[in-house]
């Protein structure tokens, strides 16, 4: 892009900035709107001077003059103040749709489980303001020390060491190069490379850190480990991990239920018709089973079978555990 292009590029943002920033500051002098924007008094003259040249069309489809931008020209041209007499639509309410604001409640639901303190507050304070719903507070809890180790070695491709117990409950040692942590569901992961395949390409793993042991840095490359440890034994069990390898699961959701897709990186438009069925990759089963349990009757898996059986038996056990304990309340209350 030209030196000449730039220059209207930043001419351009300039003035989407000014107009809202002049419409909350009414009066503000020029002087005082160039030294908070940074750019020179001449600059915000000359864009103020514009600013009755532009608009929307309006209903008539023709720029009338109420459909124009408008300033007070004698406060502005004797007193160098600004104050914007017609702003042209930026006082209509905007509204997000259903399906924009379970997308926007998902995504900060996810950030805030990431972010720093103020950062996460921020988001915090906009979901609020959105009328979402609750965003997910930042549950590092037992694990910040680890997180806190996991980040500084992906920040430099480091690696770390471990001890890893499956799903299934076997035990190894581990040397992952670290390439991201993060959280799905409520639970911690580490995804990184822990070695190589047959073919000699490198072999991405995912591990749930409340599976983890001993957590330090290491020194060694993830290749250079397996050589070390390359027994019937350990190569067995270094193929065994229940979350290595995600899943391609359809889904069935209303309405109601548009965050989930959303939070896969589905995009909705406003026209969707109700309900959609979508292909997703999914790198945890168990995250997946209790986020669909959560929405009875809003999500509905429709392949593979295993995972269809894994929502219907995780419900059989709630209804089980629901039982049981009104059965001893019953027990518990007195006799008539």
């Amino acid at each position: 892009m030209s030196d000449q292009s730039n220059a209207a590029m930043q001419r351009l943002g300039f003035a989407l900035v000014l107009v809202p920033w002049v419409v909350a500051n009414p009066g503000a002098t020029v002087e005082s709107i160039a030294e908070w924007f940074g750019v020179p008094a001449e600059q915000v003259r000359d864009t103020v001077r514009m600013l009755p040249l532009v608009g929307v069309p309006g209903d008539s489809a023709a720029y009338d003059p109420g459909n124009l931008f408008d300033i007070d020209y004698d406060d502005f041209e004797l007193n160098d103040r600004v104050t914007i007499t017609n702003s042209v639509g930026l006082n209509h309410v905007q509204r997000f749709s259903t399906a924009e604001l379970a997308g926007l409640s998902a995504a900060l639901n996810y950030l805030a489980a990431l972010l720093p303190d103020e950062p996460r507050a921020a988001a915090t304070r906009l979901a609020a303001r959105l009328g979402g719903g609750t965003v997910t507070a930042r549950s590092e809890g037992r694990f910040a020390e680890t997180i806190a180790l996991l980040r500084a070695c992906g920040a430099d491709r480091g690696a770390v060491e471990f001890d890893y117990t499956s799903a299934s409950g076997h035990r190894s040692h581990r040397t992952v190069t670290v390439e991201r942590v993060r959280m799905t569901q409520g639970i911690w992961y580490l995804s990184g490379v822990d070695g190589v395949d047959g073919a000699g390409l490198p072999r991405r793993r995912t591990f749930r850190l409340d599976r983890m042991a001993a957590v330090a840095r290491s020194e060694r490359s993830p290749i250079a480990a397996e050589h070390d440890q390359a027994t019937p034994a350990s190569v067995a069990t270094v193929s065994g991990d229940d979350e290595a390898e995600p899943i391609t699961v359809t889904l069935e959701v209303q309405a109601e239920a548009a965050g989930v897709l959303m939070a896969f990186g589905e995009r909705l438009t406003d026209d969707v018709s109700w309900p959609v069925r979508r292909l997703v990759r999914v790198a945890s089963v168990p995250a997946l089973v209790r986020h669909v349990s959560s929405l009875p009757g809003r999500v509905r898996i429709l392949a593979p079978a295993s995972v269809r059986e894994a929502v219907a038996d995780h419900a059989r056990r709630a209804l089980a555990v629901s039982a049981d304990a009104e059965n001893a309340s019953s027990d518990e209350s007195p006799a008539e």
